[in-house]
């Protein structure tokens, strides 16, 4: 009875944990890049409310057997994702228990599979041992017990006859009503799965404008015009990964931009809330740097430097690991450190507090988890991704794209053609012989 509630109140967490956010977890499950776009939707949407039923009904304590056998098979197919995923060297939270995705600490691969071969443990325990007590199914089967006879009415042959008979009977009813709970309980089960799949579905769509003056969620914020080497660069103000690559390789992309030989997309996404203790940095300062882009796109690069640079005093803006991200006050004194006019810095002050922009932000970290952008920094150079860009393999990606564009063909200036002399008409050109 022990090992059904334990099992039965980790089912119960881990549903609650990721019904919550249907948007985050399905970005977790995007994560593991090992299913097709439709199935990691079914996956995030239908998992959490698969869980919840798993543990209502192995707290109450019907169709136990059944119950234990779908969470073994749950079980090993968690498994073998963070297998996978750790064999590929992803650095992913498993989102076990909410959230999930990139993280910027230690992976712990290990103490999630030990986890999973205890659940393993426990639901085998109950696939051989399902009866048990306090439960319903005891409940229901408190009558299947056959009341022996006295020992001298046993031992003749027509009252073990009848003892027999009645217990082949009880036997025969017990089995056909766990058949016809198991199967009713199984179709209820899934019909809820699949209503919980539209449900979920529906609540993690985006509601809000999700329009910028100078930023849309497919392109983000675009510098510089048509160019032979396009590059979009997905990242986060909260990654330390994503410091060192602007403070390595911002100012040489931003100079190949002016000069026309790049065209940037900065796509702002937010992977890393739960790494600022709750104050959901990533997003906030996403919103900012949006805001900022309100004003123009040369405003936007200017913020854009001082949340990866430093602050008027010279301390670092991007908070520690784990630490609380900026406040809303320091997020608005940037923009004064960034040139904004007063009148300037009234409406973008207006766009922090209010997060004029929170809808914008989602969409983008929603269309970026779509293109398979599983961490930040994620570069790619006219769409093909460079794996751990530095600069080095971000120049030899330009100077590639540069080569294949097609050369420039100056434009001819076109001859004059001379202008026809009329019939009858003295040329001006061939004057007529003299006789």
């Amino acid at each position: 009875m022990v090992i059904r509630l334990v099992l039965g109140v980790v089912w119960l967490w881990a549903g609650w944990s990721k019904v919550r956010d249907p948007l985050r977890f399905v970005q977790a499950v995007r994560a593991y890049d090992a299913t097709p776009e439709w199935l990691s939707q079914a996956i995030a949407y239908g998992l959490p409310v698969l869980e919840l039923c798993l543990g209502v009904v192995l707290i109450i304590g019907i169709a136990v057997r059944m119950s234990a056998i779908a969470s073994a098979a749950l079980v090993v197919v968690f498994m073998i994702g963070t297998i996978q995923a750790a064999a590929r060297g992803l650095k992913l939270d498993c989102g076990c228990f909410g959230g999930g995705g990139q993280t910027l600490g230690p992976t712990h691969y290990v103490l999630d599979l030990l986890r999973e071969v205890a659940m393993l443990a426990l639901a085998a325990y109950l696939i051989v041992w399902p009866r048990t007590r306090i439960s319903l199914e005891a409940y229901l089967a408190r009558n299947d017990y056959v009341e022996p006879p006295s020992a001298k009415r046993l031992r003749s042959e027509a009252g073990a006859r009848k003892y027999s008979a009645q217990v082949e009977a009880r036997n025969k009813r017990a089995h056909s009503r766990a058949l016809w709970v198991n199967s009713s309980l199984a179709l209820i089960v899934v019909l809820v799965t699949v209503i919980g799949i539209g449900v979920q579905a529906n609540r993690a769509k985006i509601t809000g404008d999700v329009t910028a003056t100078n930023a849309s969620v497919t392109n983000g914020i675009v510098f510089g015009k048509a160019a032979p080497a396009t590059i979009d660069v997905f990242y986060d103000y909260q990654c330390p990964h994503c410091l060192t690559l602007e403070q390595g390789a911002h100012s040489a992309l931003e100079t190949a931009a002016r000069s026309g030989k790049v065209q940037l997309r900065f796509h702002p996404v937010a992977f890393l809330d739960a790494s600022s203790s709750g104050n959901d940095y990533s997003t906030r300062a996403a919103n900012a740097a949006l805001c900022a882009s309100d004003v123009s796109v040369d405003m936007f690069l200017k913020y854009h430097d001082i949340l990866f640079g430093n602050d008027s005093s010279g301390k670092q803006v991007q908070p520690a690991e784990g630490s609380n991200g900026r406040s809303d006050t320091e997020l608005i004194s940037y923009a004064k450190q960034a040139g904004m006019t007063p009148a300037q810095v009234t409406t973008f002050t207006t766009c922090v507090q209010n997060q004029q922009h929170k809808a914008l932000v989602q969409a983008m970290t929603e269309n970026a988890s779509k293109r398979g952008v599983v961490g930040t920094p994620t570069v790619k150079v006219n769409g093909k991704e460079i794996p751990s860009p530095d600069l080095a393999k971000l120049q030899a990606a330009i100077d590639a794209a540069v080569a294949k564009a097609p050369p420039v063909t100056p434009s001819v200036t076109p001859k004059a053609t001379p202008t026809p002399t009329p019939s009858g008409t003295a040329s001006l050109v061939s004057p007529s012989p003299t006789k």
